[in-house]
């Protein structure tokens, strides 16, 4: 019993530990700063991540949950309007106009239900394929980072990501660039094809591939879109190209497009016509300006992009897309979604303030859209609301603003690997390819 009781609570140090403790310290002091920042790097993409992937599941469900369990849908949203299309008789663009190019046609009748609640679920389901083919195109073309970057980007937009059709565009634009970036000419013209077929905007990409001399994939795009809009004239009638891009003879400017937003605060009351909210008259000649001054805009941004070194592809696709929003009557928040994969792919490419310039935009677009919700704000407190609209298109602007007038990239700080350097495209690929 004495023996237990004189027994020491622990076992004495021994030298061999005292050893392994200081090679344990020794390892660690070995760790160079550059290895520890790797690590730091690595935590917040894992964090990213998770808040990314979390803030999607949850608003997929939140959307799914409110048109299967929610009140009807209001005749105003896009959800109704989607309805209002598939249901209608005869055939579109020649026996009744509509505002979509083909291939969204084609998507909105597939989602359309008997009624708007129906649509809108069926709607959800079908955005999600497309996120996450969004996704798995920017994993692709640029490295699972830039996929995690859109995914953390889109956490402020995802109020509309899941009720509109924009996502269709998006996803076939991001996996047309991919292809050519990986050397697949022939599919990707023919998917950028698509997606100018799905929305407009992506247009703008066009001039990418011929600053790189991307001849074939350039010729594939041509052709399949010649031919898209050859068939979708003879199928609906010559008139259908123009009321897409007048949005079914709307006129007016809508009231979150650049020259409407400074209508609006002034003063200036908006109607709403053609499930368009419009302020002011639009002439002919003030659109005509605003056309000439964004092909000029985006001329330059890409004739600066085929200039500058080391080439990059998302500051400018990013500056282009902005451009064409600016001077578009037409501005409504998801058209934010168009900038969101190139904005990954820039935040990937690039450091520093450009960097906080894009997540500015994305937040702000966000918080936009809570106060458009917010009845108190709107009723109470529209200043606050206009307010914050004008810094939108403020930090739209900055956007080319800056691409434009910066003297020198500050690029990204990380290592290529060696498959994303052996691309055809001389597009820098980010530092997590």
């Amino acid at each position: 019993m004495a023996e237990l009781l004189h027994r020491p609570a622990v076992a004495p140090i021994q030298a061999g530990m005292i050893t392994k403790l200081q090679d344990r310290e020794t390892v660690v002091a070995g760790i160079s700063r550059e290895d520890w920042r790797d690590a730091a790097r690595r935590l917040a993409l894992l964090a990213l991540l998770v808040v990314g992937i979390t803030a999607h599941a949850v608003q997929f469900y939140l959307s799914l949950r409110q048109f299967e369990s929610g009140p009807p849908v209001a005749p105003t949203t896009y959800v109704a309007r989607f309805t209002e299309i598939a249901s209608a008789e005869g055939r579109p663009y020649r026996d009744f106009p509509v505002e979509y190019p083909p291939v969204s046609l084609a998507a909105i009748e597939v989602a359309a239900g008997p009624n708007g609640n129906e649509t809108g679920a069926h709607l959800v389901w079908v955005i999600l394929l497309f996120d996450l083919a969004t996704v798995a195109g920017l994993s692709f073309g640029w490295g699972p980072r830039t996929a995690v970057a859109y995914l953390f980007l889109t956490a402020p937009l995802l109020g509309f990501l899941y009720t509109t059709i924009d996502l269709i565009s998006i996803a076939l634009a991001v996996w047309a660039v991919a292809l050519v970036v990986r050397g697949r000419d022939r599919l990707g013209g023919v998917a950028l094809a698509a997606a100018v077929l799905a929305k407009v905007w992506p247009l703008v990409l066009l001039p990418m591939l011929v600053i790189q001399r991307k001849g074939r994939a350039l010729v594939w795009s041509a052709s399949a879109l010649t031919f898209g809009t050859f068939v979708w004239v003879w199928w609906g009638g010559a008139s259908g190209p123009l009321q897409v891009a007048t949005q079914r003879q709307t006129p007016g400017w809508e009231y979150e497009s650049l020259v409407g937003s400074v209508f609006w605060a002034l003063g200036r009351n908006f109607v709403i016509v053609n499930d368009s909210t419009r302020v002011g008259f639009a002439p002919a000649w003030a659109k005509a300006l605003l056309l000439g001054a964004a092909l000029a805009g985006i001329a330059a941004v890409w004739y600066r992009a085929s200039r500058r070194e080391p080439r990059e592809l998302g500051m400018p696709a990013v500056a282009a897309v902005s451009i064409l929003l600016l001077s578009a009557p037409l501005l409504s928040p998801p058209y934010m979604i168009w900038l969101a994969p190139w904005a990954a792919i820039a935040w990937m490419e690039r450091s520093g303030y450009v960097r906080w310039l894009l997540a500015a935009l994305m937040l702000v677009s966000g918080v936009m859209f809570l106060a458009f919700s917010s009845e108190f704000l709107y009723y109470q407190a529209v200043w606050s609301v206009k307010a914050i609209l004008l810094f939108r298109n403020a930090l739209l602007a900055a956007i080319p603003a800056v691409y434009l007038l910066e003297r020198k990239i500050a690029p990204y700080a990380g290592s290529a690997a060696p498959a994303a350097s052996e691309t055809r495209l001389k597009i820098r690929p980010s530092a997590s390819s």
